[in-house]
């Protein structure tokens, strides 16, 4: 069995890369950064140190090859695999749908009916079928039956924490033990691959939005409140008193709204808030904050970990003072090598604070919401100043 995993970064190395070699797959990973793509080939393996609340291990991964993304025999590569994961950030979906798009093609040339199944593992709700989406748009019509017959897009949702780590073994990582990898099962086309750990779901978007509105908001809150303070790791800022209540306040609130929606057991996901934030204070994990806000366009979009929990708290007419004070910061947010961060800062600047929350958040006009925002934001001002 052989996967194609797109994204040599520390999710695709530490965790999915990792699991499908433990699965049995020989992995083949793509990646834009020829320095990793030539470490992997010429190592054929790395190492992935596993952080546990007892005791530590050392994971060797292996049977792995790398291959550019810019390189043309990737197309071939697509066409010859069982699986394709990628974990490489939602914005760069659009360009790996193209590379997918024409080994499909390629495929269907082969005269191949073997069935491909496709996992897009990013902080996305449903990314595999958004990705399913962009390679319709681009795909000949002549091939969308085909690929609705046997190409399968699987939605997920996966958690774990895996922070930067560099020593002299540039591919080795350090990992959690806690990880989780939910699959929507009624998607799969043909047989569905045995991947240890790997599990089934027919409620997936109640899994995703547990993850993406309980680590992912409590990750970006602190974040943006610890940037705010000149912090740089995790660690930092969650040591820091008045950001740790803010981040495990924001986390209940959001979570308020995920026990209305879904109808969770409130002990049960109070237990599990209280499992991530004790996984945020693990020093062995602790992440770069820069890392962690990068791309604060993404985040501070509708469906996203800081406004949606906010919309949801709205509609169901519950706190949202905590989620408030993160979205603040998110827009403070100052970063001269972040894009989308200096994109933000230059739209505050040439049309005011309110409309680029509106443009940005697509937030209700006049709102008291967008109100509180602003009074959260000048207040950080004026802390600065």
């Amino acid at each position: 069995m052989k996967a194609l995993h797109f994204g040599a970064g520390n999710i695709g190395r530490g965790f999915i890369g990792k699991t499908l070699s433990e699965s049995g797959f020989n992995v083949i990973f793509s990646d834009v950064n020829q320095d990793i793509v030539d470490a992997i080939n010429c190592k054929k393996k790395y190492s992935v140190k596993i952080v546990g609340a007892n005791q530590d291990k050392i994971v060797d991964v292996k049977k792995v090859s790398a291959v550019n993304s810019n390189d043309p025999n990737i197309i071939k590569i697509v066409a010859s695999v069982n699986l394709i994961t990628t974990a490489v950030g939602p914005r760069a979906l659009d360009k790996i749908a193209s590379i997918i798009m024409y080994g499909i093609i390629l495929k269907i040339q082969n005269q191949s009916i073997q069935p491909l199944n496709i996992i897009a593992c990013e902080n996305k709700i449903r990314a595999s079928s958004f990705l399913k989406q962009e390679i319709l748009k681009k795909i000949p019509m002549k091939y969308q039956e085909y690929l609705k017959k046997y190409i399968g897009f699987v939605d997920c949702s996966i958690d774990t924490i895996i922070p930067f780590f560099k020593n002299n073994n540039d591919l080795s990582l350090i990992a959690e033990e806690f990880k989780e990898w939910i699959v929507n099962i009624t998607q799969f086309k043909g047989t569905i691959p045995k991947i240890i750990d790997m599990k089934l779901s027919d409620n997936l978007i109640a899994f995703i939005e547990r993850k993406l509105f309980t680590l992912n908001t409590g990750h970006a809150v602190a974040a943006y409140l610890g940037l705010i303070k000149k912090y740089k790791t995790m660690k930092e800022a969650i040591s820091d008193k008045k950001i740790r209540s803010i981040v495990r306040f924001a986390m209940e609130e959001s979570g308020s709204v995920l026990i209305k929606r879904y109808k969770f057991n409130k002990n049960d996901h109070l237990s599990y808030i209280k499992k991530i934030f004790l996984r945020l204070e693990n020093p062995f994990l602790s992440d770069n904050l820069t890392r962690i806000a990068r791309n604060p366009l993404q985040k501070l979009g509708r469906e996203e970990r800081l406004i949606k929990p906010l919309l949801g708290a709205i509609k169901y007419q519950l706190p949202y003072s905590n989620l408030v004070k993160g979205i603040a910061a998110a827009f403070y947010y100052q970063n001269s090598k972040d894009a989308e961060s200096i994109r933000i800062a230059s739209l505050i600047k040439k049309q005011g604070l309110k409309n680029t929350l509106i443009q940005i958040s697509n937030l209700p006009v006049n709102s008291k919401e967008v109100d509180a925002i602003i009074l959260e934001y000048n207040s950080i001002l004026k802390t600065i100043q």
